[in-house]
């Protein structure tokens, strides 16, 4: 069992990463298209999403590596 919850840590992981890397672009692209424009920053509701996806991750990551182990 602690296998397990250790192997769905690092798939967990992947996860967080791959959000990362995508709320780094979308940041980047939604402030060329602000400044393309010539406009204020805009709010994101995708970026929001991915944050908080982001949020959740570590949260279940955390969960993952301090389970008492049987």
């Amino acid at each position: 069992m602690a296998d397990q919850a250790a192997e769905l840590a690092r798939d967990i992981e992947v996860v967080t990463r791959a959000l990362e890397s995508s709320r780094i672009h979308l940041t980047a692209l939604a402030r060329a298209e602000d400044v393309r424009e010539l406009r204020r920053p805009t709010h994101s509701p995708l970026l929001t999403l991915i944050e908080q996806a982001e949020e959740a991750a570590a949260r279940v990551t955390r969960y993952l590596r301090v389970k008492p182990r049987p």
